[in-house]
């Protein structure tokens, strides 16, 4: 099934982007790259503004409000899921609530791919190519650093535990950075939402946002930490595909929440049974602000629930817009 137009321009979009962003070497060294980062997104985005132009004339020419639901149910039905995807193979599988999550269709899944295919690409600190020498090791300024990225203090973990989380969320962050320079791109309104945080139950706080759909990010050196919801039971969404890009990313906007996890991370029935409650919750929201509603039922779901590990769940080779299989023509190339 080929993707709707609006979707597969969405794509073609973040290829861009993509190619731009690693244009400017944002990620070049993690410690003065996030820095880096903050300096160069407007250069970017400068160098984007053709294609960016020519994509809000695309998405608000084609479709409206009323006409953007109808979008992303057509995307999802033409999720170009993988077989190990689709019977809910490997990592994680096997828990019931886990397998449904793993199967669940969604739109835009060859954009996370390329997302974290790129992420998944990043240098890592590889310390114990000289031997003796480990991460307690790096100058204080350094060590800080990750730190803030990790959310803990290096000391309170042993060198084992902390080389692969270490791997593990600066992909996570990498990833991040990208979603967010692609919602920037677009002036807040990019149909994937990174890091959207709710507060603990009952309620799950909405992320505050400013400036309409911009979330409000704390963090210095690693943006999305502090979130700005850290009591106990509160969590953060990886990503969230709201049902109105154009509208503020909260519980009654939520098309999808799509949970990523990289090789290497734990995936934690917990977390899942976390989302679901968030959802219910989301469903209540939504209830109470429908208009019209059949024989007065609430609305049945808050929103649907995707795991996506990376690799296992990399989209199979999309057809585009017309039903032809995409090629790797680099955007400005030539056959």
């Amino acid at each position: 099934m080929p993707l709707p137009a609006v979707a597969w321009a969405i794509f073609e979009f973040v290829v861009a982007a993509i190619a731009v962003y690693e244009a400017v070497d944002v990620m070049k060294d993690v410690y003065e790259g996030l820095d880096q980062y903050k300096k160069a997104i407007d250069k970017a985005k400068e160098e984007l503004k053709e294609a960016i132009d020519k994509l809000k004339d695309e998405i608000d020419r084609k479709i409206d409000e009323k006409e953007e639901m109808a979008v992303l149910l057509a995307a999802t039905g033409a999720d170009p899921q993988n077989p190990v995807t689709r019977k809910a193979e490997g990592r994680g599988s096997g828990v019931a609530a886990i397998d449904a999550a793993i199967k669940q269709n969604i739109p835009f899944r060859q954009v996370v791919s390329l997302v974290c295919e790129k992420a998944d690409a990043l240098p890592v600190l590889n310390l114990r190519r000289k031997k003796g020498v480990t991460i307690k090791d790096l100058p204080k300024t350094k060590r800080i650093v990750l730190e803030k990225i990790l959310e803990r203090g290096i000391e309170a973990m042993t060198d084992a535990d902390l080389q692969g989380l270490i791997v593990v969320r600066l992909k996570q962050l990498a990833a991040n950075l990208m979603f967010e320079f692609i919602d920037h791109c677009i002036d807040w309104k990019s149909p994937l939402k990174c890091e959207v945080s709710f507060g603990p139950r009952p309620d799950f706080a909405d992320h505050p946002v400013e400036g309409g759909t911009k979330l409000v990010r704390l963090g210095d050196i690693n943006p999305f930490y502090p979130a700005p919801h850290r009591k106990t039971g509160s969590i953060a969404a990886d990503l969230v595909i709201p049902d109105y890009r154009k509208k503020r990313c909260d519980k009654g906007n939520i098309f999808a929440i799509v949970e990523v996890k990289f090789a290497g991370d734990r995936i934690e029935t917990k977390q899942f049974d976390s989302y679901h409650r968030l959802l219910e919750r989301a469903a209540e929201v939504k209830t109470a602000m429908a208009r019209i509603r059949f024989d007065n039922k609430p609305v049945a779901y808050g929103g649907r629930l995707s795991l996506f590990r990376y690799p296992e769940d990399k989209a199979a080779e999309p057809a585009g817009k017309h039903g032809q299989k995409k090629t790797s023509k680099k955007p400005g190339g030539k056959d």
